[in-house]
Parts: structure tokens; C-alpha cells; sequence
């Protein structure tokens, strides 16, 4: 895949200003350690969006946090106009004093004034501060990177990605379908009834690292998401019947975590053993999209189950009404969680950092969205009413993820964490498949999703050297291989320099999206192009040549190029994920950035599923009805 220059938006316009032939000034505000005060600024420069400062800290405790607040260019100060700082060396030789600072870039959002520094001294309890109001400038002010050129304009539905994905014999689906299900319920002594192992990586399987013999609250709600697709499209009563089986363990293995004695942070508990009993060690909690997930899956479970004639007293008493049966049904407990806490921040679904993430509001939206459906349904207009305010007033802070300055939804509103300043992250378009309740709220073809998955796949250009590779064996095009976020480090067993991959889950979800926004569009039977959204087409459907301010019918011949287009993108990221399935067809975590090969943990169930789901996605794309149908009445194997 041919490289581009992303002018700096990794490295940070760091270097704009040397570049251009600017010194920077540093101004020194003061020379001496202050007298009055534990915190005060020594000197700052600022130039071609590249900030430098350095403070001085006094050491009055160990674990310390020192942040500089600023306004962007807009002259706002935002949660993400924050700088963290870092130490850097003591001062003199009695270690009562410390030099604090950051260099850093600041990007598209420029800086107008410092407004104060912040020193919490966490293990005493005290916060100081000092104000600044310093007006600052630095010219040039750094804009937002062009995307790149289009490396190639692959069109339609390939025969070798339907082969791919056929419902046949050791076809990727069926693969993916019998290992998806070999992880579901596993052969493992001691584990529970309606559990997912993560991955066959652990200490009962031949791969002893890294450790994923554990089960998920999210990978497991969005595993049995799959078994519910599955059980709402069979035909062949066997099956059907093997998978409300599974779905209503599920719903009892949720209400046992529910009431765990043990639990830390409420039901936002990550993970847990495959016996069921929770895992009590150091780890990312909360994470509460977990609750949410769980209650959607379960919700749309409820709703098959009735359509296809169930009771409404089973669907209380096993899925809903956590009241009067809180050792078998999980639903409504999950709900009124989600209703009480969606304001509080929690760990992403990388389990990496604590903050506002989209991923976790999108899902919890929608969790409260059809909440409040089905509690109605369920005869209980109380809780109904609860979830409605809370998807209300929920929805209405969605809008503080789009960033206008770069262009993007942003999948954390707050200060640069784990190193993530460029702020992409597949998480917001997995937020989208796993959050979004179909009601036009940050749906497939909204212009700023599409904006934000344009920065998000061609961000990964220029880190993986296997994305030079833009062609298959066959000749086909191959889309760009889809990794967490571009400053990813972690390599499948840790961390190391420039270590983050590819993930097949990753690039799985990129083509289920483009299959997705397909046959969204085919069902609008229009595509409205935006000032936001033309970046987008320009680089995914060039030939159609789609003009800001035009609405383009399904008639038209721009419409179905824009369409052939989304088709053929999708199946060149899922001919990626085909490209690096090695011969037995089964999927790790990652795909090394270097060699191709799959790398971290072994069978990875979240690989499974998102390989299916963009399976499913296509079959939509194509009007093949009967699809999944066919794939479910494959039913289920006794795991031994």
C-alpha cells in the first residue's frame, strides 16, 4: 500500500514550526523556586501547535499529578485543553523541589491562553494551584492534515469473498460459526453453563499465553449477540432450539455475576472465572458498557422469544424482572445500572484508560433506548419512564464527541491518555455496530461517523509495514489492514515501541460497516452528501464524484457507483482479514504488523463473532435473505 506523508498527524506537528524555519521563543517566567507557593510555571514556548513547559514542584508527597489547563483556538476550555506533566528531574540536593513539564502537541485545537496549573498531591490529599491567564500565539497555527489519495477503488461484491464467506464445508463462516461455539459453553472442567471463554489462550489449553481463559462480560454479551442472531433466524426447530437453550443459560450465568458477594464496582465488573465466580485482582474497573451489552443481547433475545409465540411469563421470570427474581433474570438490574451510572466515567473497552468514551455512551444509549420498550412491554412503566429520561439525557451529550478541529468523533472526551493523541479509535465505529438503536442517532451513514472512519482506517497506513500489501495472491485489492488506534503498543502478550497490530475483529468491523452503510443507503434510496461527509466518498467511492449540497437518488448512475463502491470496500477489508486466515481458518487477536502472521491470543471468540456479523452485514448488503438462516440451521455440536 502505497505510503503517504499524514504531515505530522502522528507525530504531532511537532516539527511544523522547525520546518517552516521558525525558532521558537521560549519566555521564562520566573528563574527561582517560588517562596509562597507548591506549584508554580518556570517557562513556556509555543509554536507550530508544539507546547513546551517546564515547572516547578514541590515535593511534598510521592504519588503527585500536575496538569496545565488551556483554551483551544476557539478560545474554550474543554476537557481536552489539558496537559499532563511528567517529572523530570529533582532540584538541588534535598529533593525538596522538582522539575515538572511536557512537550507536546497540541494539534488542530491550538492554545489562545494558559489558564492555571493544577498539583494534586494524592497521597496527603491537598491540591494546589496557580493562576496564569498568560496569552500566547504561535504562528503558523497547524491545520488538519488532508486525507490521503485513494490507493485504489475496488467495486462490488467479489466471488472470492462469497466463497469466502459461503455456508458451506470449511468455508471462513462455517469455520468461524463451529470455533465461535467451541468457546461458548467450553469443554473446560468447572465452568458454568452460559459462559464464553475469551480465547483457547490459558492454562488449560496448549497455548499458555497470554492468559484469556476467563469470561468477559463484554465479549460474552456480544458472543451470545451472535447466538441471538442465529436463534431469530433459524428455520430448523433443532436449532432453534439449541439456541434459546444457550440464550437462557446466559441469562441465568448473568444473574449469578449480578449477585456475586465479591463485587468491587457493581456490576461494571470486567471479567470473571470460567466457574462464574468473579476475578478479584488489580484490573481496569469499572467498565460499563458491560451491563449495557448484556441488557441489549438478552432484550433482543426477549423480543424473538415472544414473537415466535413464547411466554411473556417466561421472558419475566427468566430475562426481565430482576426484582422478584434477581437468581434468574438479569435485565432489569442491568438497566437501572446503566440508568444511575451512565454519567460516571469507566474504563474503554480496551481496558486501558478511565474516561467519557463513545464506545461505552453509544451502547448505553441504546441499552436505555430499547429499555424503555421493553419494560412497557414487560408491564412496568415505572422503570420505563426511568430509562426514557436517561437515554434523554444521555443523547444530548453526544454531540460533545464531534471535534470540529479535527474533523472526527472523538472516542474519549477528555485530556490525551495513554499517549492516544490523535484521538482515533475503532472503538467509535464498533460503537456504532454494537450501539447504535436504529432511530437516526449516529447511524451508519451520519457524515461525522463517516468522517471519523475515513481518519481512523487511513491513520493505519503508514504504521503497518503490511499495509504496503494492496494486493491478494489473486490480484485483488485488499483493504487496509485495521489495527485498535494508530499509537497502539500493545503486541498480543505486551508492550513494547511501535508493537500495536492489526486485529482481525478490527478490520472485520470496517467491512461490516461499509456493508452496513450500503444497505442503509439502498433502503433510504437516497445518499445526502455533506461538507463533512464528501472527504469520505472522495476517498472511498472517487469515480462517482459526490458534490457537497447534493442529494443523489437510487436511480441515479452516482448512486450506484457510490454503492458499489461501499460494496467493494467491504469486501476488500474482509479480503484482508481472508489474506492473513492461515489454512486451518482460525483467527487469533492480531495479524503481525510485520510478517502477516496471527499473533496474540489463540481463537479468539470476539474474532469469530465479528466475522460472522460482517457476514451477516453483507448478506444484507446483497438482499440474500436467507443467508443467516442457512448459517444457523447449521446448528450447534455437543463440545467434548
Amino acid at each position: 500500500m502505497k505510503a503517504y506523508l499524514l504531515a505530522g498527524w502522528l507525530a504531532g506537528l511537532a516539527t511544523l514550526g522547525s520546518v517552516l524555519g521558525q525558532e521558537c521563543e521560549t519566555h521564562t517566567v520566573r528563574n527561582t523556586i517560588p517562596a509562597s507557593r507548591k506549584v508554580a510555571l518556570q517557562s513556556y514556548s509555543y509554536c507550530g501547535g508544539d507546547l513546551n513547559v517546564t515547572v516547578y514542584v514541590a515535593n511534598v508527597n510521592f504519588n503527585k499529578v500536575v496538569n496545565l489547563y488551556y483554551t483551544n483556538r476557539q478560545n474554550e476550555s474543554t476537557p481536552l485543553s489539558v496537559v499532563s506533566l511528567n517529572y523530570q528531574s529533582s532540584i538541588g540536593s534535598d529533593g525538596n523541589w522538582e522539575y515538572w513539564g511536557a512537550n507536546t502537541p497540541v494539534y488542530v485545537d491550538g492554545i489562545t491562553e494558559l489558564l492555571n496549573l493544577t498539583y494534586q498531591a494524592t497521597d496527603i490529599g491537598q491540591t494546589y494551584h496557580q493562576v496564569l491567564d498568560i496569552e500566547i500565539s504561535g504562528k503558523p497555527e497547524p491545520s488538519l492534515p488532508e486525507p490521503p489519495a485513494p490507493y485504489a477503488s475496488p467495486k462490488g461484491f467479489g466471488n472470492d469473498i462469497t466463497k469466502f464467506l459461503a455456508v458451506s464445508e470449511g468455508s471462513e463462516a462455517e469455520i468461524a460459526f463451529r470455533k465461535m461455539f467451541v468457546n461458548i459453553n467450553p469443554a473446560i472442567e468447572g465452568a458454568e453453563k452460559g459462559i464464553v471463554v475469551a480465547a483457547r489462550s490459558g492454562p488449560s489449553y496448549p497455548q499458555k499465553i497470554p492468559d484469556y481463559e476467563y469470561n468477559w462480560v463484554r465479549d460474552e454479551s456480544l458472543t451470545m449477540d451472535v447466538v441471538q442472531m442465529l436463534y431469530a433466524a433459524a428455520t430448523k426447530k433443532k436449532a432453534r432450539s439449541q439456541y434459546e437453550k444457550i440464550l437462557f443459560q446466559y441469562a441465568a450465568a448473568r444473574a449469578t455475576e449480578q449477585t456475586d458477594p465479591d463485587l468491587q464496582t457493581g456490576l461494571g465488573e470486567p471479567k470473571f472465572y470460567l466457574n462464574n465466580t468473579i476475578f478479584t485482582g488489580p484490573w481496569g474497573r469499572p467498565q460499563n458498557d458491560g451491563p449495557a451489552t448484556a441488557a441489549i443481547t438478552l432484550m433482543e433475545f426477549g423480543n424473538d422469544y415472544l414473537a415466535n409465540g413464547g411466554s411473556i411469563q417466561t421472558i419475566k421470570q427468566q430475562i426481565y424482572d430482576s426484582t422478584n427474581n434477581p437468581d434468574q433474570a438479569p435485565v432489569q438490574k442491568d438497566l437501572l445500572f446503566v440508568a444511575r451510572n451512565w454519567t460516571y466515567s469507566s474504563f474503554d473497552l480496551w481496558e486501558e484508560e478511565s474516561s467519557d468514551h463513545f464506545y461505552t455512551r453509544m451502547v448505553q444509549r441504546r441499552a436505555l433506548v430499547m429499555g424503555s420498550e421493553f419494560a412497557e412491554k414487560m408491564d412496568d412503566s415505572s422503570t420505563a419512564s426511568t430509562l426514557s429520561s436517561a437515554a434523554d439525557a444521555l443523547t444530548d451529550t453526544l454531540s460533545q464527541f464531534w471535534d470540529p478541529n479535527r474533523q472526527i468523533l472523538l472516542y474519549e472526551y477528555g485530556p490525551v491518555l495513554k499517549d492516544k493523541s490523535s484521538y482515533l479509535d475503532t472503538a467509535v465505529i464498533l460503537g456504532v455496530i454494537h450501539g447504535y438503536a436504529g432511530d437516526g442517532v449516529y447511524g451508519y451513514t451520519n457524515d461525522q461517523v463517516q468522517a471519523t472512519a475515513l481518519r481512523i482506517a487511513t491513520s493505519f497506513i503508514d504504521v503497518y509495514p503490511i499495509a504496503n500489501d494492496t494486493k491478494g495472491a489473486s490480484g485483488k485489492i485488499l483493504g487496509i489492514p485495521v489495527g485498535r488506534y494508530p499509537e497502539d503498543v500493545y503486541n498480543g502478550t505486551g508492550t513494547e515501541q511501535n508493537g500495536g497490530n492489526p486485529w482481525y475483529l478490527c478490520t472485520a468491523a470496517f467491512a461490516q460497516y461499509m456493508y452496513a452503510s450500503s444497505a442503509e443507503y439502498t433502503t433510504a434510496s437516497s445518499i445526502a452528501v455533506t461538507s463533512i461527509s464528501k472527504p469520505f466518498w472522495d476517498y472511498f467511492a472517487p469515480q462517482a464524484k459526490l458534490q457537497t449540497g447534493q442529494t443523489y437518488k437510487s436511480g441515479s448512475k452516482q448512486f450506484r457507483q457510490a454503492i458499489n463502491s461501499l460494496n467493494g470496500w467491504g469486501d476488500a477489508f474482509m479480503r484482508t482479514v481472508k489474506y492473513y486466515t492461515p489454512a486451518d481458518g482460525g483467527l487469533a487477536e492480531e495479524i503481525d504488523r510485520d510478517s502477516g502472521k496471527p499473533v496474540g491470543a489463540a481463537d479468539l471468540t470476539w474474532s469469530y463473532a465479528s466475522v460472522l456479523t460482517a457476514a451477516f452485514a453483507r448478506a444484507g448488503a446483497k438482499g440474500e435473505e436467507g443467508y443467516v438462516g442457512n448459517i444457523a440451521d447449521l446448528g450447534v455440536r455437543a463440545n467434548t
